[in-house]
């Protein structure tokens, strides 16, 4: 299974880069076979669409590779290293190409190239911003490498937000602008750096998500409020499968600083001022010396 999801993510970058043999080339896309069944490649999403496939299947295997180590009691150092190898390249490096890709196509027609060295400001940010997502992706899993050996750590809470679902939503917005028009895909284009940025601050903070199998699977839930849950993601997929997709991982993403500010602001209306415990206190002493 960790093996599976280091695939995907290497087939997700094979298929970014085969995304750009037309651009390179500066012939129509339709016009570029290089699989022996051109058939096949006809019937194929657009590339790009494929990679970003691919990551959220590579999410499943990791899903699935933690839940069958947990279940079958074979967790072992060694796999939680390559599990953690293998979500650089997915969850990471893939995510991250993708990203530079698209908006390389996208932006080709305004002459900016994202780039380290490019003529253009917003060139060298898009792709500072893939690099950054890069670099704290890797980081995020470092970290949690080392937090997972100590004794006491906690299996109920990620600390930042997981690679994977930060990786879902690059591909999600990859997806998701593919329904777009020509306006939609120029907002995205141009805010998927900044989201790119924001979600890598999310993935090395210290705000707690919690993992979804223990949120809505574990313990006992109104059979009610689980089949309308189920209902509404339906529905809504048979409709439109990549606003969906894009909506669930945005509220995920999301549902971090979100919680941390319900839990602050109820601390915060809970908590008994300075005054008033210090007037609590007062009159006990008072009390205890009349009695």
């Amino acid at each position: 299974m960790t093996l599976a999801n280091l695939l995907c993510g290497f087939a997700a970058i094979h298929f970014a880069v085969r995304a750009m043999y037309d651009f390179g080339a500066g012939v129509p896309e339709t016009a570029v076979r290089t699989l022996h069944q051109s058939l096949v490649e006809r019937t194929l999403p657009p590339f790009l669409s494929v990679g970003a496939g691919l990551v959220i299947v590579g999410m499943l295997f990791d899903f699935l590779d933690g839940l069958i180590a947990r279940v079958t009691h074979s967790t072992t150092n060694f796999g939680g290293q390559l599990d953690s190898l293998a979500d650089v390249v997915t969850f990471g490096a893939a995510p991250a190409v993708l990203m530079v890709t698209f908006m390389t196509k996208e932006l080709a027609g305004e002459s900016i190239l994202p780039s380290p060295i490019s003529e253009h400001f917003f060139g060298r940010v898009a792709w500072v911003a893939a690099a950054v997502y890069v670099a704290f992706a890797a980081i995020r899993l470092a970290r949690f490498n080392v937090e997972h050996a100590k004794a006491d750590f906690d299996f109920r809470t990620f600390r930042g937000l997981p690679t994977p679902g930060a990786a879902c939503v690059i591909a999600a917005l990859i997806l998701f602008q593919e329904e777009m028009g020509e306006t939609g895909r120029t907002i995205t284009v141009y805010s998927m750096p900044f989201v790119a940025v924001l979600i890598a601050f999310l993935m090395i903070s210290h705000i707690p998500y919690r993992r979804l199998h223990r949120a809505y699977f574990l313990g006992h839930r109104p059979f009610s409020q689980v089949m309308t849950f189920v209902l509404l993601i339906a529905a809504f997929w048979s409709i439109k499968k990549a606003p969906t997709l894009l909506l669930l991982v945005l509220w995920y993403a999301a549902s971090g600083p979100l919680f941390l500010l319900v839990r602050l602001v109820r601390e915060r209306h809970h908590m008994p001022s300075v005054d008033s415990a210090a007037d609590t206190k007062d009159t006990e002493d008072t009390e205890r010396k009349l009695a």
